[in-house]
């Protein structure tokens, strides 16, 4: 028999984030790899990061030998007095108009070259004068990011007569279905993370996070069917390298479905498998061993069969909205039925997205 009136008051709010973390992390890994951060005190929370300017872009355009403009992807990259690598030349840049670079060729002695089209442009120093005046000032403004919270409920609801008679191997019913709607309530979570869209209605009333996949949109491999190989994720690890000027870090894991995790566990080349043995919950741990570092491989059945992500977990955090961790709420008998409700409001924060890459489109 469900003894309510002894173990539950109405209105009485009941923290249950640590039950949430509970559940097994084969059912919520994100989640359990995550973990729960500092609460956020506004439903849009802003996050600022700091952006370097990059040092390196492409020719899009031959260029003869004696040529002395150049056409490149990125024209934001150089300034005037830069001196660039093209090949195995020097060039000064001596004016920027846009993406085309005027230059002295063959600067400091090297010899000149014609340039094709897709040849790297490379940054290597500005060409410093004795008693010269100082330059101008050269920065990026901080860059603006926002997510939304969500708002993440459910409710318990046994009849009377459920609550008055025996349930065959439940000594409390109601607290049989609270712990059922908790497990349901953690796997929402867990897929808005992973594939939550960043949404507001225009009432303001309905909110909806960007997920994971949301927000990773620099790093993206497009496979058309093809089966997972250590070429393709050292590919995404050097993208990765290339734009944030760092390797593999401890905090980098590779979160793939299960189908993705056979086909890793068939490749023989730049992997290494390592057992361990963890005494709490009897996970057996893969590692990639790749050009750039090892990364945890963690394997994650809520993703979509073809796709494999790689994150930062230092980088991404869950975060409630203050006041709104999820907590369970008995709201009592309004009828011949007991009630109650569990919600909390969590979003993400996604920092440094050009330090994560997906990998979509392969073999199912």
């Amino acid at each position: 028999m469900t003894q309510i009136s002894q173990n539950l008051i109405v209105g009485k709010r009941e923290d249950v984030t640590e039950n949430m973390l509970l559940l097994s992390p084969s059912e919520t890994p994100m989640v359990d790899l995550l973990g729960y951060g500092e609460a956020v005190t506004q439903v849009e929370p802003t996050w600022f990061e700091d952006e370097a300017y990059s040092d390196k872009t492409k020719a899009t355009a031959e260029a003869i030998v004696g040529a002395s403009k150049v056409t490149v992807a990125d024209g934001s990259v150089f300034e005037a007095n830069y001196v660039v690598k093209i090949n195995d030349e020097l060039l000064l840049v001596t004016a920027v108009a846009g993406n085309e670079l005027t230059v002295t060729r063959g600067y400091a002695g090297t010899t000149a070259a014609a340039v094709a089209d897709e040849d790297e442009v490379v940054f290597q120093f500005v060409e410093g004068k004795e008693g010269a005046d100082a330059r101008p000032a050269r920065f990026k403004a901080r860059t603006r990011h926002t997510n939304f919270t969500q708002i993440f409920d459910g409710t318990i609801s046994i009849s009377g007569t459920s609550a008055a008679t025996s349930q065959h191997g439940i000594d409390d019913l109601y607290a049989y279905e609270k712990a059922k709607k908790e497990k349901e309530i953690a796997l929402q979570l867990e897929k808005a993370v992973i594939n939550g869209v960043k949404y507001e209605a225009a009432n303001g009333l309905v909110r909806q996070m960007g997920g994971i996949k949301h927000f990773v949109q620099t790093n993206v491999f497009v496979k058309a069917g093809a089966t997972i190989d250590g070429d393709t994720i050292n590919d995404a690890f050097q993208a990765i390298a290339e734009k944030t000027g760092q390797n593999v870090g401890a905090g980098y894991k590779i979160i793939v479905s299960p189908k993705q995790k056979r086909a890793i566990s068939k490749m023989d080349v730049d992997k290494i498998s390592l057992d361990r043995k963890d005494n709490g919950r009897g996970q057996v741990v893969d590692y990639f061993i790749g050009d750039f570092g090892e990364a945890e491989i963690v394997v994650n059945p809520n993703l979509s069969a073809d796709e494999i992500f790689l994150i930062d977990s230092n980088r991404v955090k869950i975060r409630p909205l203050q006041g709104r961790t999820f907590t369970h709420e008995f709201l009592g008998k309004t009828g011949d039925y007991f009630t109650g409700m569990i919600v909390g409001e969590y979003t993400i924060e996604f920092h440094e997205e050009k330090a994560h890459a997906r990998i979509k489109g392969l073999k199912k």
